[in-house]
C-alpha cells in the first residue's frame, strides 16, 4: 500500500481495512446512483446488488493493481474514498492510472476533499510511473463534470447506449440467480 499525505490539514487518507467494507460498499452504490440517468436510477433494484459485487471481487482479487483508501475526518468518521488502480488506455494501450472510485459523503463536501482525492490519486500515479491518469463520470453527474474539468481532465470519448428491449427476467437455470429480478425487489 502506498503512503500518501493528504494535502488539507485535519484529514487522514489511509489504506482501507477489513471493516471499511460497508462504508466503501455505501459510496461506490451512491456513487453509482448519482452518475445514471433518473430512469436507470429508479431501477436500480434491479441491477445495482450486481455492480457492488463486481466491485466487491475486484478490490478483493487486487484486480488492475488496485487499492482502496479512506478518508477519515479529525475525529476519525470515515467521509470518503478513492479507489484507484492501473489499466490499460482504449486508444494507446499505455498504462493509465485509473480512478476506479472516488467518493466524499454529503455533509463533507464542497470543502475542497474531492479536489484533494484527486491530487492524491495523481501523487498515487507519479509514485507507480504513471504518466496519466484517466476516469469515467455519468454524464448525469454535472457536478462532478465541472470538477473534474477544473482539475484539469479533458473528453475523450463518448459511450452512447441504446435500449432495445425490455429486460426478461431470468431463471436460475439461465444465469445461475435463484430468483428473478421482479421477486427480487418484491421481497426486498
Amino acid at each position: 500500500m502506498n503512503d500518501l499525505q493528504f494535502p488539507i490539514s485535519g484529514y487522514r487518507l489511509r489504506g482501507a481495512k477489513d471493516d471499511d467494507k460497508k462504508f466503501v460498499m455505501n459510496c461506490m452504490k451512491e456513487s453509482v446512483l448519482l452518475s445514471v440517468p433518473n430512469d436507470e436510477s429508479r431501477l436500480s433494484d434491479f441491477w445495482v446488488d450486481d455492480i457492488l459485487d463486481v466491485t466487491s471481487v475486484a478490490m478483493d482479487s487486487g484486480i488492475m493493481r488496485s487499492e482502496m483508501f479512506i478518508l477519515d475526518d479529525i475525529d476519525g468518521e470515515r467521509i470518503g474514498i478513492m479507489w484507484i488502480g492501473i489499466s490499460r488506455d482504449q486508444f494507446t494501450c499505455e498504462e493509465t492510472g485509473y480512478l476506479l472510485g472516488l467518493y466524499v459523503t454529503e455533509g463533507s463536501r464542497r470543502k475542497g476533499l474531492g479536489r484533494a482525492l484527486v491530487s492524491c490519486a495523481e501523487d498515487w500515479c507519479r509514485m507507480n510511473n504513471i504518466v496519466s491518469l484517466t476516469l469515467n463520470v455519468g454524464s448525469n453527474n454535472g457536478v462532478a463534470k465541472d470538477v473534474y474539468s477544473r482539475l484539469g481532465f479533458k473528453e475523450r470519448s463518448t459511450v452512447l447506449r441504446k435500449r432495445l428491449y425490455r429486460p426478461v427476467p431470468c431463471t436460475e437455470r439461465d444465469c445461475g440467480h435463484s430468483e428473478t429480478a421482479s421477486t427480487k425487489s418484491l421481497n426486498q
